[in-house]
């Protein structure tokens, strides 16, 4: 599996935040998919969301959860979601196919050593992408550069 470097920008996104197992990661993604449905909101992207550490509770992972969609909404009614124009993922390290690992965290661990090795420095937070090709899923993680630290 090889490491490389993307960036990446959306428009249109819907972001869901919450504080949960890490090992119940694939909730989230149901509460934006059941969310859409029932709101008749289009999706035009991909599902990802990003994973931060929650301090002391190495169980615990704090989760926003990402969607494209065709257009702005108005979400007053629902406060655990919040729509953003525009949304970009800079620089990162992205390790493609991370399913192949044990879990994510293996997959951020690998990203880290290689980015430790080359001397490039890493935010603490990590994206994980859902691309569905074929029937079957491909994930991919996104480790994003500090700003200003690479090369």
């Amino acid at each position: 599996m090889t490491i490389e470097t993307k960036e990446l920008y959306f428009s249109n996104v819907l972001i869901y935040k919450n504080i949960m197992l890490k090992e119940d990661w694939q909730d989230g993604v149901v509460v934006m998919e059941n969310f859409t449905l029932s709101e008749d909101i289009y999706r035009n992207g991909p599902v990802f969301f990003s994973v931060k550490s929650v301090d002391n509770e190495p169980k615990f992972g704090q989760f926003e959860y990402f969607l494209p969609i065709n257009e702005r909404v108005e979400l007053e009614k629902h406060p655990n979601f919040r729509f953003e124009p525009e949304y970009e993922v800079g620089e990162a390290l992205v390790l493609r196919q991370a399913s192949e690992e044990i879990d994510f965290q293996t997959a951020y661990s690998k990203v880290k050593d290689y980015a430790d090795s080359e001397g490039i420095e890493l935010e603490d937070t990590y994206y994980c992408f859902l691309l569905e090709v074929y029937e079957d899923i491909i994930i991919d993680v996104y480790v994003p550069i500090k700003r200003g630290d690479s090369n």
